[in-house]
């Protein structure tokens, strides 16, 4: 019977014991007044700088448009028209014909008579016939403006003498030539100058509520001299 108790008393020892164990440190630490060691503290991380804003730059301002154009383009800037000594008279523009062999700037022709020939200016090559410049195409010639310096032996038939500021030019199908050493060179429409006929592809232009002829990058102004409807060169190339 003593042994019984003993063994009773050994479990129930070893059960406590076993409780004992399975109580956590801290618990069983504040119950006997014992704490354990404080943890570390975790190492704080070194403090980075902050990244230093870029400068604000200030936006420049946006360029104003420019001002409207009084007159639509292609016209030349500035428009200063020859101050014309003769009265203006508006007249509708009627293109002019030079005989059956002349030709306006843009016709084309498959072939060529046996008189053209080939003019140089500026290493490249026209074909002149009869007062008409000609540029060869894939299948033919095409009638082209009379490009400045090209130099011709005779005038065509047809043309008119006009003196500017005391110099003579020849004129004949929109075509502006003054003599150099025997020979004609087409030159610039001379400011001033009075002719009676523009050839097909002259255009009306409306400028300052005044009308002029634009043929060639050449403006022309209507006016009457002695009475009859004429045009003057008011602004060249």
């Amino acid at each position: 019977m003593k042994s019984y108790k003993s063994n009773r008393i050994s479990i129930f020892i070893m059960v406590l014991f076993a409780m004992l164990l399975m109580i956590p440190e801290t618990v069983t630490a504040q119950r006997f007044g014992h704490f354990p060691p404080p943890r570390p503290m975790p190492r704080p991380e070194p403090i980075r700088p902050m990244p230093r804003p870029e400068p604000i730059r200030p936006i420049p301002p946006r360029p104003l448009p420019p001002p409207p154009h009084p007159y639509p383009r292609p016209y030349p800037v500035p428009f200063h028209p020859y101050p014309v000594p003769f009265p203006y008279a508006y007249h509708p523009f009627v293109p002019y014909v030079w005989g059956p062999t002349w030709y306006p700037v843009g016709f084309f022709l498959a072939t060529l008579t046996t008189a053209a020939i080939i003019v140089s200016v500026e290493n490249t090559n026209y074909n002149y016939d009869d007062g008409v410049y000609y540029v060869k195409e894939s299948s033919g010639y095409k009638v082209v403006p009379a490009p400045i310096g090209a130099t011709i032996s005779d005038l065509p038939k047809g043309y008119v003498t006009i003196t500017v500021s005391g110099a003579e030019y020849y004129y004949y199908g929109g075509t502006y030539y003054s003599k150099t050493s025997g020979k004609y060179k087409v030159v610039t429409a001379p400011v001033g100058a009075v002719v009676t006929h523009l050839p097909e592809g002259a255009e009306e232009k409306t400028i300052d509520g005044q009308k002029y002829l634009l043929y060639n990058n050449v403006y022309y102004q209507p006016i009457s001299k002695d009475g009859q409807d004429s045009y003057v060169v008011v602004q060249g190339k």
